[in-house]
């Protein structure tokens, strides 16, 4: 065999070939990786069984899909070392809702191939794990991170759903929009909120703040039960009182981080998916999304975390420009107290010649002692 011009036996291209493949396995069956990678996917699996509705397992999509929130949370957090625990997990859970094993290997594959999009995006043109803190990096994360790699990935997935006979190929555009959605929610719901917890570190709160969270948290619980929850009344619209959920979010936003703001949208979007999974409220005719409902969700969610994003790109100019005027202003004042005690010295050097010589002159007036004294009284 030759390559590059370069004879090469071929047991020796195939050792290297070898000796290259188990250099790159190496960190993917580290203990602690293959730890992560367990624990990661019996969360994904856990979470996707509980967004499932009840005596309904074999739905084929659901609301909100917050799964594809962890995924992507935990690649972007740890690398792509995490794709197995995702691999895993997604199949899994396709076993779990009905699908056979073919069905499901093209599942696992489509959504590690969602995932590895998203990330590779959200690395290279959002800034990573920091594109919570810039307002323009928060918008690419959305459309790059959030919306592309779910209409690709839906598109594979409401086909096999039709392959396999769980939907109809009249239907596939519908199968495709809910998919595309639930996964869109689940991206813009729950990976800011990962990110941030787990990818900063944070100043502790005061309890002032803690007060002040419980009480947000308390009043968006209560609006989205009134939302997504059973209806008390029968005046309620059928779209509920979503608007209601929108001073809660600008409360998250104006007052704390982009965290509490994820957090905020986190609260909203865990409702929803309660509301989906036991048919309450706008969500009693089916397990699918509202169209008005899923814009509702996606808007509002990416507006606060752009709006958090700029807010505390705005506090972080203000912090650094107070910074630099009281660098300046100390830098100004020692300046101004080094002239002082200069002026100060030099009044003093003054002070003294200006006594020398005057003392001087008044001793040059008297006479000298032991010198003659004329009868005038004049020295001679």
């Amino acid at each position: 065999m030759t390559l590059f011009g370069k004879a090469v036996h071929p047991r020796d291209f195939f050792h290297g070939l070898q000796g290259s493949f188990i250099k790159n396995l190496g960190p993917y069956l580290e203990a602690r990786n293959l730890a992560i990678n367990a624990a990661l996917a019996l969360i994904y699996y856990v979470v996707g069984v509980i967004g499932l509705r009840p005596g309904a397992p074999s739905d084929p999509v659901t609301a909100i899909w917050l799964p594809a929130g962890i995924a992507l949370a935990a690649v972007l957090l740890r690398g792509t070392r995490m794709l197995p625990g995702v691999f895993v997990g997604e199949f899994l859970l396709s076993i779990k809702m009905g699908s056979s094993i073919l069905n499901s290997t093209g599942f696992s594959v489509g959504t590690i191939l969602e995932i590895l999009l998203a990330a590779h995006l959200v690395n290279k043109y959002a800034n990573g794990i920091q594109a919570f803190s810039k307002a323009r990096d928060v918008l690419r994360f959305v459309v790059l991170g959030g919306m592309l790699p779910s209409a690709l990935c839906a598109i594979l997935g409401a086909g096999l759903l039709c392959v396999r006979g769980s939907g109809r190929w009249s239907e596939f555009w519908v199968l495709w929009s809910v998919w595309c959605v639930g996964d869109l929610l689940g991206i813009l719901i729950l990976t800011p909120f990962l990110v941030l917890l787990l990818g900063h570190k944070h100043h502790p709160s005061s309890l002032a703040e803690q007060i002040e969270i419980a009480g947000l948290i308390a009043g968006l619980s209560m609006v989205c039960v009134l939302n997504f929850g059973p209806r008390p009344v029968t005046w309620i619209p059928g779209n509920g009182f979503l608007f209601f959920c929108a001073p809660f979010l600008a409360w998250a936003v104006l007052r704390f981080c982009p965290l509490e703001a994820a957090g905020a949208t986190l609260v909203m979007g865990g409702f929803a998916v309660w509301g989906s999974v036991h048919g309450f409220g706008i969500f009693e005719n089916g397990p699918g999304l509202p169209l008005f409902v899923g814009i509702f969700l996606a808007v509002g969610s990416a507006t606060t975390l752009t709006v958090a994003a700029a807010s505390a790109e705005q506090k972080s100019a203000t912090r650094d420009v107070l910074g630099m005027y009281c660098v300046l202003k100390d830098a100004k004042e020692g300046e101004i107290r080094v002239l002082r005690d200069t002026v100060e010295a030099l009044r003093i050097e003054l002070a003294r010649k200006g006594h020398d010589r005057t003392r001087g002159a008044h001793e040059g007036g008297k006479p000298r002692a032991g010198a003659p004294v004329g009868l005038d009284g004049q020295i001679p």
